[in-house]
């Protein structure tokens, strides 16, 4: 790995920890509903013509049933569940908490795809350690009473849904380009927002810094991450480029204490670092699966 890809992995995961600020402060002022539209319909304008130019949606919609049920899974679910979730948690606590992805898909991994568990011991010592973590932050670090367990459990289970669907795209669409799975999962959530999207909207207009807020949730945190995610996989492997996945809580823990003034206690330390020491052991053969959104 060269300076530069270095570089870009340090962007990438600076972006995808950057989400969780964003959704907060879009949440001062619009429903859960009508941020996760607006971030992937940006996402789509971004995609939906590098897919097209590349061919890369031809194989994946001659049948569609199948990447539909698998993005409605492994997107549309996930965007909702942790966006809802962030209403009662703090933008780094919901970075951490997705951070446990890895986890889950380890465990679904002894199921349904277990070509890909972690041999030997190193598979559940890490889940046992990476799950201490959350159990860390949820008997310890997470404040507010019971709205803020429901929205622990919300972020929880977004981070369980993009470990199902990541397991769905290893195992129905692990030969079809990546590009078209990522641009399909934003062209379907986007369809099926629509609707709901319309019956949430606000009264009066956003702020024009919540405004700036989503244009960089969509176009830059999402759908260029994408691109960026996808072209360092050709360069340095799914491997290497999974190790974003393993910084991007610290940055949203970071980001959080300085742009929101979250604070980040010894016990959300020792919970992060339990989940990214616990998700690197588990998922020393299962990173392959994961396509993060």
């Amino acid at each position: 790995m060269n300076r530069r890809t270095g570089l870009q992995l340090l962007l990438l995961a600076a972006l995808w920890g950057a989400v969780y600020p964003l959704i907060t402060i879009a949440l001062q002022e619009l429903p859960p509903v009508l941020i996760v539209f607006g971030r992937v319909l940006c996402a789509t304008l971004l995609l939906l013509p590098l897919s097209l130019r590349r061919h890369a949606l031809t194989s994946l919609w001659r049948h569609p049933r199948p990447i539909i049920e698998t993005v409605l899974i492994q997107s549309t679910a996930p965007l909702l569940l942790l966006t809802y979730g962030q209403k009662y948690v703090s933008s780094g606590m919901a970075g951490i908490l997705v951070g446990a992805q890895p986890l889950f898909v380890a465990a679904l991994a002894h199921r349904w795809a277990p070509e890909d568990q972690t041999p030997g011991w190193r598979g559940p010592t890490g889940i046992i350690l990476g799950f201490t973590g959350i159990v860390i932050l949820f008997g310890v670090d997470l404040h507010g009473g019971w709205k803020a367990l429901a929205g622990g459990i919300l972020v929880l289970g977004a981070a369980l849904g993009y470990a199902a669907g990541s397991i769905m795209i290893h195992n129905r669409h692990r030969h079809d380009p990546s590009l078209g799975v990522a641009t399909s999962a934003m062209l379907v959530t986007t369809l099926a927002l629509l609707i709901p999207t319309g019956l949430t909207l606000p009264r009066t207009p956003p702020t024009p810094h919540v405004v700036t807020a989503m244009a960089l949730l969509g176009f830059l945190c999402t759908g260029m991450t994408l691109v960026l995610f996808y072209s360092l996989i050709t360069q340095i492997g799914p491997t290497r480029a999974s190790l974003a996945f393993y910084l991007s809580p610290a940055f949203a823990v970071l980001m959080g204490a300085t742009f929101l003034h979250e604070t980040f206690g010894l016990s959300s330390a020792l919970g992060l670092c339990a989940i990214i020491a616990g998700s690197t052991l588990a998922s020393q053969n299962s990173q392959k699966t994961r396509d993060q959104m």
